[in-house]
């Protein structure tokens, strides 16, 4: 790639740009709204059932459950999986807010773990390590010896667009007596040795946020499950604990699918796989261009891991370095994000958990950067964030 025009370094660059995405699709996006529209049908109904059956053939998985937020996702699939108050959840610490705030919103406790560096995803190795650290187990259940609550289930974590091994952790929490609930709602078309999250779980929760890969016009989640079980009580779940009207058999929540999302939705999912492709594109020009720059660490796909790259994020080395960088970009107008500059076990809100020490997870979060990887990127632009990068470093050395 092509990297020497001075008028290519300058050129403003956003770091996310979803008005040149619905330009391309407006004339498909605005018919299916306005026959919405006409029905006057906004609460489930027809529009989300075809779209639940469209997303279970495009994961080929049996059951998709279409539900208000990934956040919703998240709630609804950890009670599906028979999470019971005061309960603990493992999650990493190295995640966004809702993996872990979910676990506290369906009634149990997060008890933080790290993750491989590399990935940034959880494996079996950080898992055991921490139930070493505070678990103890009796009659075949594990429990936290610092607050006494069993732990019940993993919330395992998808970060930026991979799979975590999810063979591996199948096998480890089945061995170990725990549920697994898959945050995939940055995993939408990866897969792990060609199985897609939902396989190896009891459910996985996705997110349809606007700057999702699969986003919405607005809020909108979904939950893939293999077990009809779990996708009769999740239907449930959603409308109040309820599934004939007026007659409620739990507490259950207000959270459904709208139907013009669904539409709109239903549409950008035939452009989902070419969509990602292009992330897939312009992540390996990240690569090809960045591999031999001093102190910057380039993602690692994981073998057998499909990687749909919702962010491409690299690792800064060296202590202020990547807030040093990130500010050499904003002088060059080319956007970035940090995610996340803080982690869950130092977040204000679970201050109320016992204290973690979480060294790797600290470590990324003061050195992680995402590169702008929209599908609509240009290669100009690329250019652009590429010269950017490579004059950043050496200023800095």
């Amino acid at each position: 790639m092509d990297m020497s025009t001075e008028k290519d370094a300058h050129n403003p660059v956003p770091f996310f740009d979803l008005t040149r995405q619905y330009a391309q699709i407006q004339d498909e996006i605005l018919p299916v709204v306005s026959s919405v529209l006409s029905t006057q049908q906004f609460i489930l109904g027809e529009s989300v059932r075809r779209f639940e059956e469209k997303m279970a053939s495009w994961w080929g998985l049996p059951h998709a459950v279409g539900v208000a937020s990934g956040t919703d996702a998240l709630i609804l699939s950890l009670r599906a999986a028979g999470l019971k108050a005061g309960e603990t959840v493992l999650v990493p610490s190295f995640t966004f807010y809702a993996s872990a705030s979910s676990i506290f919103l369906a009634g149990g406790r997060p008890l933080f773990t790290e993750v491989n560096p590399d990935t940034f995803n959880v494996t079996t190795k950080e898992l055991g390590e921490m139930l070493a650290l505070r678990g103890e187990r009796r009659n075949g259940l594990w429990f936290d010896k610092s607050t006494g609550s069993r732990i019940s289930g993993i919330v395992v974590v998808h970060l930026y667009g991979q799979m975590a091994d999810m063979q591996s952790l199948s096998s480890f929490a089945s061995s170990e007596g725990l549920w697994i609930v898959e945050d995939a709602c940055q995993a939408i078309g990866a897969e792990d040795h060609g199985k897609p999250p939902g396989t190896y779980s009891v459910a996985a929760a996705y997110s349809f946020f606007p700057t999702k890969n699969l986003g919405g016009g607005g809020d909108g989640g979904m939950i893939a499950t293999m077990r009809g079980d779990v996708d009769a009580h999740l239907r449930s779940l959603r409308v109040h604990g309820s599934l004939r009207r007026y007659y409620h058999d739990e507490l259950g929540y207000n959270s459904r699918l709208d139907a013009i999302q669904a539409a709109i939705l239903g549409v950008k999912l035939g452009h989902l796989h070419s969509w990602n492709r292009r992330r897939e594109t312009i992540a390996r020009t990240y690569n090809e261009n960045l591999k031999s720059t001093p102190g910057l660490l380039l993602p690692v796909v994981a073998s057998g891991a499909k990687h749909v790259y919702h962010q491409y994020t690299v690792r800064v080395t060296g202590a202020g370095n990547r807030d040093k960088l990130k500010d050499f970009l904003a002088s060059r107008q080319i956007g970035s994000e940090i995610y996340y500059p803080l982690p869950q076990h130092r977040q204000e809100a679970f201050s109320c958990l016992p204290g973690q020490n979480l060294p790797v997870t600290d470590m990324l979060s003061s050195e992680v950067l995402s590169l702008p990887v929209f599908p609509e990127l240009t290669d100009s632009e690329q250019n652009a964030v590429l010269s950017a990068v490579i004059d950043g470093i050496r200023k800095r050395s």
